[in-house]
């Protein structure tokens, strides 16, 4: 009996793997894909992910076109992420000192969160300068090249750490040199921590960015901002109090939800 439930458990853990590998496929990028280009991208056999994809079909977790044979993420999906506390709470809460600080500063403004060894962009809001960003709201970004990403590093678990930084690995753009060492990223985390305030400037890069950890009600870090400008646009280090106003505010909201609406340090001035 115990051997059978054993392997009740592990078809079941099989079939949502693969499910869950099913639907991982979709991006910004990419919304919609035919079953071939899926079963590339499962390395599942065809036959085994056309089953699957009526499954998923079925209980509108995809949606097909019919005419184009394409499929995309469903509206049950849809409704169901309505529901992932406390993330979309804190994008909620967050969302008037956002509208603020792109106000003030006309910069690019970003915010993420930690998941596993990656960050998640919860919001962003567009500055009146162009740069060259490329995500989207839900994307995944590498933690150690931006400011938002290597402030939720520096608040971390060491195993997380020790995992993004293990083997000098971790993602660095190509074209930004000198790359750091993991040794020089763990005495800018231990910096990051004592500041709380993150500064990522290179003269080869296209862009330049800010961050400061934004503190739950537990005292944990649950998310960072970040201030991103264009290469045309150093100094950074002038954003210093704002950008810490900012993860001030935010930490106020989500701590009191209830609070009332009042201006930010950097607008009450206007009034």
């Amino acid at each position: 009996m115990a051997a059978t439930q054993e392997s009740g458990r592990a078809s079941r853990s099989g079939v949502l793997d693969r499910a869950f590998a099913i639907l991982s496929c979709f991006t910004s990028e990419e919304p919609a894909l035919t079953l071939t280009q899926i079963s590339c991208r499962t390395h599942l056999p065809a036959s085994t992910t056309s089953r699957l994809l009526k499954e998923l079909t079925f209980h509108r977790a995809l949606i097909k076109d019919e005419r184009t044979g394409l499929y995309s993420i469903g509206f049950r999906l849809m409704e169901i992420a309505q529901y992932a506390q406390p993330m979309l709470s804190i994008r909620e809460l967050a969302s008037p000192v956002l509208d603020s600080l792109a106000r003030a500063t006309e910069e690019h403004i970003q915010l993420g969160a930690l998941d596993g060894e990656e960050m998640v962009v919860l919001d962003r809001r567009e500055g009146k300068h162009k740069i060259p960003v490329y995500y989207h709201i839900g994307d995944r970004l590498p933690l150690v090249p931006t400011a938002a990403g290597r402030t939720l590093l520096a608040y971390a678990v060491p195993e997380t750490i020790d995992a993004v930084l293990a083997g000098n690995q971790f993602v660095w753009p190509t074209w930004e040199i000198p790359r750091p060492s993991s040794d020089e990223i763990r005495t800018d985390l231990e910096r990051i921590r004592q500041q709380q305030v993150t500064i990522i400037e290179n003269a080869h890069a296209s862009i330049h960015s800010i961050a400061s950890p934004i503190f739950g009600q537990t005292g944990a870090v649950i998310a960072a901002i970040s201030i991103v400008v264009g290469a045309d646009r150093y100094h950074l280090a002038k954003y210093v109090p704002i950008i810490k106003a900012a993860a001030k505010a935010i930490a106020r909201r989500i701590k009191n939800p209830k609070l009332p609406r009042v201006l930010p340090p950097w607008e009450a001035g206007n009034e």
